[in-house]
């Protein structure tokens, strides 16, 4: 359930990273929560833990002081009135990033997907990518378009995404408990790949995909019945990105909540399916 005291907001004092802080300093006034911005300073693979001088030519403990020194000063006036604690550590960005959120417990982590750019939109960034299949806790990630993230006006339409599985029903919950605290109104999407129409005629082919509509919308009846919801759901035939992407533009949402091991069990591999449904989504998705 949604108790988000702790968010963790990894920065890299780049441009999509200031882009975020208006949506992270209002999900920690909404919740009241207190936010960690950390920085990690990405060590060469050539240099040892410890940081040598690497025969004199590079000053990496002066690289870590002014790092500190930036960090100290990255987005003051946008986070004056959040409680905010800033930390800068030496590692592998999204290793680190993910075991610091275990061990400080964070609630959440908010970051962008990567860069902006044309030929950005068809992958994740690395520390990302690291940090959505090592974190335990929900991660917030931008919409991954070539323009940076709008100001947050709220989140007003939210689908959740789901299987026909019972590990949906912790998803559905969540992203229940979490709409109602923020007002939003909420709806389910699942899709069908198999119930992709041939373009040639086929009957019995029409009487299968029919059975695959009818069995999914009663899984999903029982379902929130289960989960003590009564939410409208969107059943479409597709690819699951496309079909999420797709129902997300129709509707005119601006937040996807998906469960990224249920999608992981039914979908595929979790890099395959998750990270597409970010990179095809064009609003915020939280991956819980």
């Amino acid at each position: 359930m949604p108790t988000l005291s702790q968010i963790l907001f990894p920065v890299d004092f780049s441009e999509q990273t200031r882009a975020l802080a208006p949506h992270v300093a209002c999900m920690a006034a909404r919740y009241r929560a207190r936010v960690t911005m950390l920085h990690v300073i990405e060590i060469p693979a050539s240099v040892d833990p410890g940081w040598p001088d690497y025969g004199g030519l590079i000053d990496y403990a002066a690289i870590a002081e002014a790092r500190k020194q930036q960090l100290h000063s990255f987005l003051r006036s946008e986070f004056e009135t959040v409680s905010t604690t800033r930390v800068t550590m030496e590692g592998d960005p999204g290793r680190m990033i993910a075991e610091f959120a275990e061990k400080e417990k964070a609630d959440l982590i908010m970051m962008p997907t990567h860069g902006y750019g044309p030929f950005r939109r068809f992958l994740l960034g690395s520390v990302t990518a690291k940090v959505l299949h090592d974190a335990h806790c929900p991660v917030w990630t931008s919409a991954h378009m070539s323009e940076p993230s709008k100001p947050p006006t709220g989140y007003h339409n939210a689908l959740c995404a789901v299987d026909l599985t019972s590990k949906s029903l912790p998803l559905m919950q969540w992203a229940a408990q979490f709409a109602r605290e923020r007002g939003a109104t909420l709806k389910l999407v699942h899709a069908i790949p198999a119930a992709t129409p041939p373009t040639s005629l086929d009957v019995d082919g029409d009487r299968f995909r029919a059975s695959l509509f009818e069995m999914a919308n009663a899984a999903l009846a029982n379902l929130q019945s289960e989960a003590g919801t009564k939410l409208e759901t969107v059943v479409a035939a597709g690819e699951v990105a496309t079909v999420i992407g797709e129902a997300a533009e129709e509707n005119h949402a601006d937040l996807v909540i998906i469960g990224r091991g249920v999608m992981q069990e039914t979908f595929g591999r979790m890099r395959t399916h998750v990270y597409s449904i970010i990179r095809e989504t064009p609003c915020p998705v939280i991956s819980v």
